[in-house]
């Protein structure tokens, strides 16, 4: 079978489709193989051309994609957490949809700080803040769109000592750019040492990494405010770890847009 013709999970399947011709087409495809390997599906439990449909969470209509009502209403009447294993499953719960929250990690960093051995169980200011932006940001019904091979693709990334993070946009029908999935990363005690144009060079590294399958084979602009990266990239004696990072870029068709930076990075 062809790949994207359907995606399975354990015994649920979807087939997703442009419109009416190709999802038929896919259906025959995905039926023929079901029928050569004697595998059976309940008909009362199939759904057929739905522009709709709620699949593992989330909600997938009209090109764009959104966690499901149920899981926003289990975010929003989650309690106060009072104990480790509670803070723990709020934020398997809120991180389960982390893509569509800008900079979750910067935001869930005094939560999952309390998930560390060596830390005491104080939930304070810091920690009932966070818990609130992370329930409104995911009962706001975030809305992502849906990637689209072909389309005007921007990557933008920013790092700071705290952390780094990165947005994949395309380019839709209004001609706006519209997010097609955030990510974003607590930096490491080692990473936390890095210098300003090293942590910029890793947070486009784990971007690329994070959103490989959209990226690779593509042509997309990276959008940053870090000229340093680009004088970098340019240098012929690397730092070891640098010089690895510059391996992977290579396997991307990109051009690296400068944009007039909120601060100074230098070098």
């Amino acid at each position: 079978m062809r790949k994207g013709v359907v995606i399975i999970y354990m015994d649920d399947l979807i087939i997703p489709a442009k419109d009416e011709k190709e999802g038929l087409e896919k259906l025959r495809e995905v039926l023929e193989v079901a029928s050569k390997y004697g595998l059976e599906m309940k008909f009362k439990k199939c759904q057929f051309l739905r522009r709709k449909v709620e699949f593992l969470g989330h909600v997938v209509e009209n090109g764009t994609i959104r966690p499901s009502i149920a899981k926003t209403i289990a975010v929003k009447k989650f309690p106060v957490p009072t104990t480790v294993k509670q803070v723990q499953s709020f934020l398997g719960l809120t991180g389960y949809f982390r893509k569509f929250i800008p900079a979750y990690s910067q935001i869930a960093k005094p939560l999952s700080d309390l998930t560390r051995k060596d830390n005491p169980f104080m939930f304070e200011q810091p920690q009932m803040e966070a818990f609130e932006k992370l329930k409104k940001l995911l009962t706001e019904s975030p809305v992502l769109s849906i990637f689209q091979q072909g389309k005007t693709t921007e990557l933008h990334t920013d790092a700071s000592q705290q952390g780094y993070g990165a947005v994949l946009l395309q380019e839709a029908e209004d001609g706006k750019l519209h997010p097609v999935q955030y990510m974003s990363q607590k930096t490491t005690p080692a990473e936390e040492k890095y210098s300003s144009y090293e942590l910029e060079v890793l947070a486009v590294v784990n971007a690329l990494k994070k959103f490989r399958t959209y990226l690779l084979g593509n042509h997309f602009k990276i959008i940053m405010d870090c000229l340093a990266f680009q004088k970098t990239m340019d240098k012929k004696d690397l730092v070891t770890c640098i010089a690895r990072w510059t391996l992977l870029l290579e396997e991307y068709d990109y051009e690296i847009v400068y944009i007039v930076p909120a601060r100074e990075c230098n070098m």
